[in-house]
């Protein structure tokens, strides 16, 4: 739900967009579409464990900025168009960001609201506008947030877990969620979930962005990019370029055929 401050800004806003000789019920239904559309969009949905490999990961998409443009309002603004500012290699969050933005996924995701109360930061990182968390849990939980922190960004989000808590080779990946998914901001491909204890480093070669550059910390993995190239990946999987601590490297493919058998 909106804060007070921003409601105040909307209320602002709705009275300079609106026609001359609009009375306040208009404007007050207005503001409860927007209200009733962010409200909804705050909840993130569950990804079965079954999850088919073509299907759409649409989930968290901010309908607060849908109802904005409906509404046509262009001083509120706010988001990342196109995820303009989006960067190829991410940059890692201290620790107090990483706490804040833990935070801000776990209150995000009200369907397991028990596991993300209790589960910790895996990875926190920034690409411009755009923050990523990973949290882990017991049992194989995981549950990812990407969110643009302006006052009416775009966000996407993702939980699940592993069948009987499984692990990743030492050498090797295992993903809880890869596809597309899609924000205010437009679509997006990602690919998340656990990392073997040998890996140090991912990446993706892109057709569309060119080398992706992942994030590995605390037995997990995450990647993202804008664009729907992984709507519809391969049977056979994606190749991740893998670098590992020894300071070797070697390419593997990832699928979700572990969860679809």
């Amino acid at each position: 739900m909106l804060r007070d401050e921003e409601t105040d800004v909307l209320l602002k806003s709705l009275d300079a967009a609106a026609p001359a000789g609009t009375g306040p019920e208009r404007r007050t239904a207005d503001l409860e579409r927007i209200l009733a559309a962010d409200h909804a969009g705050e909840e993130l949905r569950t990804i079965p464990a079954r999850t088919r490999r073509n299907r759409r990961l649409v989930l968290g998409c901010a309908a607060a900025a849908a109802a904005l443009a409906i509404l046509a309002v262009p001083v509120l603004g706010g988001g990342d168009p196109a995820y303009a500012s989006w960067t190829q290699t991410p940059s890692a969050l201290g620790p107090e960001g990483s706490e804040e933005a833990g935070n801000d996924c776990r209150s995000s995701d009200r369907n397991t609201a028990r596991e993300s109360a209790g589960a910790s930061v895996a990875i926190a990182e920034r690409r411009g506008e755009w923050t990523t968390v990973v949290l882990s849990g017991q049992g194989g939980f995981s549950s990812m947030c990407v969110t643009d922190g302006s006052l009416f960004g775009g966000s996407f989000g993702y939980s699940g877990k592993t069948p009987g808590g499984a692990g990743p080779a030492a050498r090797g990946l295992l993903p809880t969620a890869m596809g597309m998914g899609s924000t205010s901001a437009g679509e997006l491909s990602m690919v998340v979930g656990a990392a073997g204890a040998d890996v140090s480093a991912v990446s993706y070669a892109s057709h569309t962005q060119g080398e992706v550059s992942g994030s590995v910390a605390n037995g997990y993995f995450v990647l993202w990019f804008p664009g729907d190239e992984l709507k519809d990946y391969p049977d056979a999987g994606i190749p991740l370029e893998l670098t590992y601590k020894d300071g070797t490297r070697g390419q593997v493919r990832v699928s979700l055929d572990w969860a679809n058998p």
